[in-house]
């Protein structure tokens, strides 16, 4: 193997980056955590973050189904 060429570590860093990327998708997602999105010592929960809803209404050619 030539380790001494440049050539090799340059291919060797893109195919590294190609098999990263094409196992980036089949790797679970970890979401980041904020300081302040949760307050552990709230018993309330008053600052836990609400999941909100969009409810639309289902039409077909105009017409409210």
């Amino acid at each position: 193997m030539p380790i001494r060429d440049w050539q090799f570590w340059l291919v060797s860093l893109l195919a590294l980056y190609g098999l990263w990327l094409l196992a980036r998708p089949l790797l679970p997602f970890r979401r980041a955590k904020s300081d302040d999105a949760a307050c552990p010592s709230c018993s309330s929960g008053s600052a836990t973050p609400r999941k909100t809803q969009h409810r639309v209404a289902l039409t077909i050619g105009r017409r409210r189904i």
